[in-house]
């Protein structure tokens, strides 16, 4: 951008210069020639205007967008956690994933600290748990009831259209090219096999129609305040995480 700004001010500064030249042309050229130069200063001062001006609008509406589609990939990651507790591991099935939230249900447990006899340790010292012997602490879950995960976590959340986003801006809604892609797959430590998960949202998909040259920047962004590549992803399909990549002031809701 300041390459850009520098050749639009020496152009301003160039045409000033060859404004103070027209004496030398016959006067009824001058009108001609003055309307054209300044046409090509409105022309260099709306581009000067514009290299300023285009990186904030867009800070602003990536800043808005990524905040849509992260609350989005939260609530999927909310969900996904919620199926892998009950169920045992994740869906890549978003339909499936929706009629689970809407027909699931948590146990409401409670857990308290008790003792029991020590039979083995009673039997080695050939003792009575009742007049010496040994007893072992335990802890007792106990089942009070269950709970709806839709009551519980998404009262107002349609699990079924989280794949899908769409932008408003200045009032017109805005439909995007793309929308989140979501994976499952299982990843092998040692001898276990752990179910994981991942969820995907290209940035060209999000900024699709904002300036190329911004886009193009926002694509190789390797920042801490910033979202790292080409894509926002939450969840991994390599390691063992439900981990987002965006930093902690997009993690917030959208206006």
């Amino acid at each position: 951008m300041t390459a850009l700004i520098t050749s639009i001010v020496l152009g301003i500064l160039g045409l000033v210069g060859l404004a103070f030249l027209i004496n030398k042309l016959p006067k009824k050229l001058h009108i001609v020639i003055i309307v054209f130069l300044l046409a090509l200063i409105g022309y260099f001062g709306y581009e000067l205007f514009d290299s300023i001006a285009a990186p904030v609008k867009f800070e602003k509406v990536k800043e808005e967008r990524y905040k849509k589609v992260i609350a989005q990939l939260i609530k999927l990651r909310e969900a996904e956690n919620a199926h892998k507790t009950i169920t045992g591991k994740y869906t890549d099935d978003i339909n499936k994933l929706a009629k689970f939230v809407d027909t699931a249900k948590f146990a409401l447990v409670q857990r308290r600290d008790s003792s029991v006899a020590d039979r083995d340790k009673n039997k080695r010292f050939g003792l009575n748990a009742d007049n010496g012997g040994y007893y072992k602490e335990i802890v007792v879950t106990d089942t009070l009831g269950y709970k709806s995960v839709k009551d519980s976590l998404f009262q107002n959340v349609d699990i079924a259209t989280l794949l899908d986003y769409s932008f408003t801006t200045e009032g017109k809604k805005i439909e995007t090219p793309g929308k989140i892609s979501l994976e499952t797959g299982t990843y092998f430590d040692d001898d276990n096999a752990i179910s994981v998960f991942e969820a995907r949202a290209k940035k060209s998909d999000i900024l699709f129609d904002q300036p190329e040259r911004l886009l193009e920047q926002e694509l190789r962004t390797k920042a801490v305040e910033g979202v790292t590549g080409e894509e926002i992803v939450v969840g991994s399909l390599t390691e063992v995480t439900t981990s987002g990549n965006w930093p902690r002031q997009y993690a917030t809701s959208p206006k």
